[in-house]
């Protein structure tokens, strides 16, 4: 059972590392959009950190990689933890942005994702099961025992990983449409 847990929150850091690495890749604009309209660091730091965020997240999810296909189990934790770190310092970073009363988008996918305590709790949840990983990786756990095993872990790393990335999105509280304005319905002609 520890083995599935350790493979599942193993597979989860992951994919969010590879997930959050390719949507700053892929719009290479929204992370710094993000941070500028936080209005939390200089105008000249946002570029440098928006950089910084998205090599830390690709040189990870390769690191992490690497040490799963390798075998090498405290390369694993090591990177498992530095995720672990990455993760805490974005939901503190946007614990603060939301206690300064900053808002707009969130910068962490591909769509306008607005910046909100779900955005928060789940980089804590990633940031946990990062730890739960490394510190399971660095014990004596054996890995999971066969395909039925993996399958298992990896489908339940997808599962985790997908319903995690979407939450703060499908929270999000729809701006409401605009009202009609007050009075009288037209007629339509021809109409029955």
């Amino acid at each position: 059972m520890t083995s599935l847990i350790a493979a599942t929150a193993t597979g989860v850091a992951l994919l969010a590392l590879l997930a959050g690495g390719a949507a700053h890749l892929s719009r290479p604009a929204a992370l710094p959009d993000a941070l500028t309209a936080h209005r939390l660091l200089p105008r000249r730091a946002v570029l440098p950190a928006a950089r910084a965020v998205t090599a830390a997240e690709c040189l990870l999810a390769v690191a992490c990689a690497a040490a799963l296909l390798a075998g090498h189990r405290a390369g694993l934790a090591a990177v498992l933890g530095a995720a672990a770190l990455v993760f805490a310092c974005y939901a503190l970073y946007t614990g603060y942005a939301l206690a300064a009363g900053r808002g707009g988008p969130c910068g962490c996918s591909r769509s306008d994702v607005p910046l909100s305590s779900w955005v928060a709790g789940r980089a804590w949840a990633f940031a946990g099961l990062a730890a739960v990983g490394a510190a399971l990786a660095a014990g004596r756990i054996d890995p999971p025992g066969g395909p039925a095993e993996w399958t298992t872990a990896a489908l339940a790393a997808v599962t985790l990983a997908a319903l995690l990335w979407v939450l703060p999105a499908a929270m999000a509280r729809p701006v409401p449409p605009a009202r009609a304005p007050a009075g009288p319905v037209p007629a339509v002609e021809g109409g029955r």
